[in-house]
């Protein structure tokens, strides 16, 4: 009896030596992890896409917190975004735990840590959700690519949510099933598979559980700097920006207004300035230059085709700008689309506009016809070069004028012939008389004094 008494006695203690480490584990997945800083903590709202203007502003942030010895505090809910930075987010929580501080995330309730803002929860030392949140999914989508680039993504994004996890104690099987197989977790079933510590339905509550419920916690409001980097770092609105701006540019054309080429200059800058952020296909910007060029061509065209085929290339552009770019979500949505397909009915509504000046100048009258110019006498209002267009006046209107012989600007010209639209000129004779007793030109003005 004593022998089998102790037999079950050493078998229980093996089981126990066993499941100890195990149940240890699993504690350490929904635990709290480091408690505040005695210099409290520092706040910041993430109620916005994952770009260049976010990663900027976490850094900021994340660089305030360790000047100052306190912990930081991610209140999240985002769609995701951009994965480049994702990872530079990633590096500045990295930064402020390598300070022996502590980051939270806390996604307050029917709020989104989703896709690219997933990993920078999971990047944290502890993270709560209230009701109604979601956690995930987190697979990358890149614009343009094709099964396989598609693929290697995943494959880098799935190893890097599980090193995540492995990091901070969450639930590897979990997060891994969030980027593998788009995945996402309601704030129950996040704290049921250990992916997350609680739930927690109010800020006071969720900073008491962490540690940081008598602690100073001082937000940390979004520069305005980041909020405009994070308006240009999309690009559908980088490539509205260079059509809006290559539009502008050519009513100026027209209207010659100092105010349009101030607007087109500023537009084209900031859409390629967007575009060199985010890193954005030279395919996209070559299809923008090239539906630049084809509308210009259209003010000497003048039917139609060089317009529309300008609008149709500008608005691809403007969707191959996010080529073959790592987003988590797609970038493009109803939102985007709507913006996309009112810019193109802005584009036609200015390509008719354009079509009218055009033919209201074209059907101006000449104040001389045109048939009856040959013969007459003017003077070079520029110099005529052979083999070049040149300006003269003749009848006190200004005329595009060629010449076979140099003709020095201000040199009296007779007009020899006429034809598509320009006269054909060479140095008027010498006068015959002083005056012509005519107020029409004559065929031999006076000499100049």
């Amino acid at each position: 009896m004593r022998r089998v008494l102790g037999s079950a006695l050493w078998g229980l203690l093996a089981v126990s030596m066993t499941v100890l480490p195990l149940l240890t584990g699993a504690a350490s997945a929904t635990s709290p992890r480091p408690l505040a800083s005695p210099a409290g903590a520092l706040l910041i709202t993430f109620d916005i896409q994952v770009d260049p203007g976010a990663a900027d502003y976490v850094h900021r942030a994340a660089d305030a917190a360790i000047a100052s010895n306190q912990d930081l505090v991610i209140v999240m809910d985002t769609p995701g975004g951009l994965l480049a930075n994702m990872k530079q987010i990633v590096s500045s929580i990295q930064d402020v735990q390598n300070h022996s501080l502590a980051v939270y995330t806390y996604v307050p309730p029917v709020a989104f840590a989703a896709s690219a803002g997933s990993y920078i929860a999971l990047a944290t030392n502890a993270i709560y959700m209230g009701s109604g949140s979601i956690i995930g999914p987190s697979t990358p989508f890149v614009v343009g690519g094709d099964p396989s680039e598609q693929q290697h993504v995943q494959n880098a994004m799935v190893a890097y949510i599980r090193s995540l996890a492995e990091k901070n104690g969450y639930n590897v099987t979990a997060a891994v099933d969030m980027a593998q197989n788009n995945t996402a977790f309601s704030a129950r079933q996040a704290v049921a598979a250990g992916l997350v510590n609680g739930t927690r339905e109010t800020l006071d509550a969720f900073l008491t559980a962490v540690g940081l419920g008598t602690a100073t916690v001082n937000r940390f409001d979004e520069p305005l700097y980041d909020r405009f980097l994070s308006f240009i770092s999309d690009p559908t609105v980088d490539g509205l920006f260079i059509l809006v701006g290559i539009i502008s540019l050519v009513l100026d054309l027209f209207h010659r207004t100092l105010f349009l080429s101030v607007v087109a200059v500023i537009f084209i800058a900031l859409g390629f300035l967007g575009a060199q952020i985010i890193g954005a296909s030279v395919v996209g910007i070559l299809m923008l230059i090239i539906a630049a060029a084809l509308v210009i061509l259209e003010v000497k065209a003048g039917h139609g085709f060089f317009a529309v085929t300008g609008i149709a290339l500008g608005l691809a552009g403007t969707y191959l700008l996010a080529y073959n770019v790592p987003y988590s979500p797609s970038p493009y949505g109803i939102t985007q689309y709507v913006l996309l397909g009112g810019t193109g009915a802005l584009l036609v509504v200015a390509f008719l506009y354009l079509t009218r000046i055009r033919h209201a100048l074209a059907a101006q009258p000449k104040l001389i016809d045109p048939g009856k110019i040959v013969n007459m006498t003017g003077r070079a209002s520029t110099d005529l070069v052979p083999g070049k267009d040149g300006v003269a006046n003749v009848g006190a209107e200004e005329w595009t004028a060629q010449s076979d012989q140099f003709i020095p600007k201000g040199s009296l010209i007779l007009v020899t012939g006429y034809g598509d639209g320009k006269i054909q000129v060479t140095v008027a004779p010498a006068p015959a008389s002083t005056s012509t007793g005519s107020n029409e030109p004559s065929a031999a003005p006076p000499a100049s004094p």
